[in-house]
């Protein structure tokens, strides 16, 4: 005789995170840093590793130079050997400022500013 199943209600524990420090408020501190600095997007093309972006290309497999081409905005289409072309050309093509946007080095935020005073105050937290 087959036993007849009881929906009971699941226990549901809440995971406790503690910190080394005791302070909660450093989880959000990149993310605050990120905001102060106006980072907006990311360079597609900076490898986490050491190596070049030439060198790097040439180890990735395939799925994975579709997901550096999406987010450079080059089409992820054809073989293995077409992609890392595609995206070497446009690569250079950046580098060398070939679209005609003129870039200034100036930093991002003012040294003297009240911002800057309050990144250094997250970072030396």
């Amino acid at each position: 005789m087959p036993r007849k199943k009881t929906n009971s209600p699941k226990k549901t524990s809440k995971k406790i995170t503690q910190y080394s420090d005791g302070r909660e408020d450093r989880k959000d501190l990149a993310k605050t840093v990120e905001d102060l600095m106006s980072v907006k997007k990311r360079d597609p093309f900076v490898v986490a590793s050491g190596e070049s972006f030439d060198e790097a290309v040439h180890s990735m497999n395939l799925s994975q130079l579709q997901e550096i081409a999406v987010s450079a905005g080059v089409f992820p289409s054809g073989t293995k050997t077409t992609l890392k072309n595609k995206l070497l050309k446009e690569y250079d093509n950046r580098v060398s400022n070939r679209y005609g946007s003129t870039t200034t080095a100036k930093p991002i935020v003012d040294p003297k500013s009240k911002e800057a005073a309050d990144i250094l105050k997250l970072i030396n937290d």
